[in-house]
């Protein structure tokens, strides 16, 4: 295999705010880590809206979110609860599966599962997110969180109801599928 170095200079300090969130989040059992892509295009854009749903809402108590700059480029905190987790998930926006890649560089031996969140969606989008209406974040987001909470976390009876998304597309039920009334 091929790889690609890079340099990246170290920092003195720390985000404070980063790490008392990986400080409380550090429990034991440890949760299930849930990184991103992070992308700037649109595709970026959906699995970052997509994992800070399972991490913040949907499946809250079981995950916590990875700030993939922070675990990426600093040895503290958010790369601790990377290399604690019993299994990481990583939302990839494409392909190139940006955020498993960048930290199976820093953590050697990484086995995320790998969700390719354009897979999901039923569109191809553009790179510009100023060509998607927020709206269409919010239902391909949702669905990519629904999908990831069902078949990738073992869902608690203390994970609780999720909410659905303010705006819906047409048709669409919205919220995970464990709140839905519709048949």
């Amino acid at each position: 295999m091929d790889y690609e170095i890079a340099k990246i200079a170290k920092v003195a300090g720390k985000c404070a705010a980063c790490e008392e969130y990986a400080e409380k989040n550090a429990t034991t059992p440890p949760k299930i880590a849930v990184m991103a892509c992070e992308g700037a295009c649109a595709r970026g854009e959906v699995a970052r809206r997509a994992a800070n749903l399972v991490a913040h809402r949907l499946a809250r108590d079981e995950t916590v979110r990875i700030c993939l700059g922070g675990a990426f480029t600093k040895d503290t905190g958010q790369r601790n609860l990377v290399r604690r987790a019993e299994r990481v998930i990583a939302i990839e926006g494409c392909f190139i599966n940006c955020s498993s890649r960048m930290m199976a560089g820093v953590i050697a031996d990484l086995k995320p599962e790998i969700v390719r969140a354009d897979l999901i969606y039923d569109r191809d989008l553009p790179f510009g997110i100023d060509e998607v209406p927020d709206e269409m974040f919010t239902v391909y987001a949702y669905q990519v969180a629904e999908q990831v909470v069902r078949e990738q976390i073992a869902r608690s009876p203390a994970a609780g109801p999720c909410r659905p998304p303010v705006q819906k597309q047409a048709g669409s039920a919205g919220g995970c599928s464990s709140c839905r009334t519709d048949g």
